[in-house]
């Protein structure tokens, strides 16, 4: 039997197991491989490879660029023919970002000369086609004394989910990036706007995928490091659906939550033994007080809310959570890291009285229309609007073409440098 036989028998094998047992039985198989071998796996059989959890990161990072280059080679010859789709032009500016080092550090050659080494990005899953998904590391994951892996919201595809590689940059550099590694987990497809996230499904489904990846994290990582979950809005219901279903992690960080489920009131409902619940949401969050999913675990009386505001920054509703210097900002630091004792906490304060005008409250209100059939068609305006928005900022051929080329080696004469051994 060849080692793609046993891949594959492997792969079929694991696929319906508890995902902690899953998860150690492949990285027993590769650790069992000769390095070598292990790596030509990598390299022939990327598809396999790229989004297996338990596999050692190195094999995954080379497995998925390998994946990167071969749709961005498939989409760049159809530009050039002028048979790419509008979605198809956008998807290759998106993925030659995606080949862009993320940093360069300085090195010395073979003569002693020193010389700028690109850093290339670390992706544990890259799905090119339809909404598409993506995992991202950023720092050393095997090494690192903590670990945080943020859960991103709706609209979040392919596309739109570079935003969330920044704020994992400066959420390392917030907590201290020489002992940290920050995950992007955009593992599942989540919801394109406001009447998909009005229902549960994406969550439900990213849930077990999340679950078997935070498994196949425990295996990989250092045995000591501390891993903190963090979901921020429509994520924030993921990573409740994967507490409900046992997840694994030290601390997890609910922002902006919309409810987990109506039948959850307390974080001793949510949290499994060994985990810790902190929450934080700000005045004027809409998305919480509404409380689509689910009681606001913001209002649980067992769980840690933390403070949003300091002197310098004053967060204000649903987007401001990892705003740079914000206190709610330094608080994830603080908990990512482990210093707890100096996580600051909020006020005990209720949606009613954070939206006070005039003596009269907004809250209530706005939670009775979330809950009524008025919502679905003021969703559908919305996500129409936001459509339109997207088809206008679509890149032309040239433009395409253009960011394609930005990139040195682009060409599908010549394959990107990527993660190698």
């Amino acid at each position: 039997m060849t080692d793609a036989d046993q891949v594959d028998r492997l792969i079929l094998r694991t696929r319906d197991l508890p995902h902690e047992v899953a998860v150690r039985e492949v990285n027993d198989f590769f650790r069992s491989l000769p390095e070598a071998t292990a790596w030509a796996l990598a390299e022939s059989r990327p598809e396999q490879i790229g989004p297996l959890d338990g596999a050692p990161p190195q094999l995954r990072y080379r497995a998925n660029h390998l994946i990167l280059v071969a749709a961005h080679q498939r989409l760049h010859a159809l530009v050039e023919s002028r048979q790419a789709t509008l979605e198809q032009r956008r998807r290759l500016v998106t993925l030659t970002e995606m080949l862009q080092p993320i940093s360069t550090r300085l090195d010395v050659d073979a003569g002693g000369n020193r010389v700028v080494v690109p850093e290339p990005r670390q992706y544990l899953l890259v799905d090119p086609e339809g909404q598409g998904r993506m995992i991202e590391v950023q720092g050393d994951l095997e090494q690192a004394e903590n670990v945080a892996v943020l859960v991103p919201g709706m609209n979040n595809d392919l596309e739109r989910v570079r935003s969330q590689s920044v704020r994992a940059k400066e959420i390392r550099e917030e907590v201290g990036p020489r002992k940290t590694a920050t995950v992007v987990w955009l593992g599942y497809h989540a919801p394109i706007g406001l009447t998909a996230a009005r229902s549960t499904e994406s969550s439900r489904a990213g849930a077990p995928q999340l679950c078997r990846f935070q498994a196949g994290l425990d295996v990989v990582k250092s045995a000591d490091a501390k891993t903190t979950l963090i979901g921020n809005s429509y994520g924030a219901q993921l990573v409740g659906r994967a507490m409900l279903a046992g997840v694994r992690a030290d601390r997890v960080v609910l922002t902006g939550c919309p409810g987990v489920d109506p039948a959850v009131h307390s974080a001793a409902q949510l949290t499994p033994p060994g985990t810790q619940l902190f929450v934080a949401r700000s005045r004027g969050d809409y998305v919480s007080y509404a409380e689509q999913h689910g009681p606001d675990p913001a209002g649980f009386p067992d769980m840690f809310r933390f403070e949003t505001d300091n002197d310098k920054v004053s967060i204000t509703g649903h987007m401001s959570y990892f705003e740079k210097n914000s206190e709610s900002m330094i608080n994830v630091g603080r908990i990512i890291r482990g210093d707890l004792a100096a996580v600051t906490r909020a006020a005990k304060t209720t949606p009613e009285e954070e939206t006070r005008v005039l003596g009269v409250s907004w809250a209530g209100p706005l939670r009775t229309l979330a809950h009524s059939e008025a919502a679905e068609p003021i969703s559908k305006v919305f996500d129409g609007l936001a459509a339109l928005r997207t088809i206008s900022t679509t890149p032309s051929r040239q433009q395409a073409l253009d960011s394609a080329r930005k990139r040195p080696g682009s060409s599908t004469a010549r394959t990107p440098e990527g993660p190698a051994r």
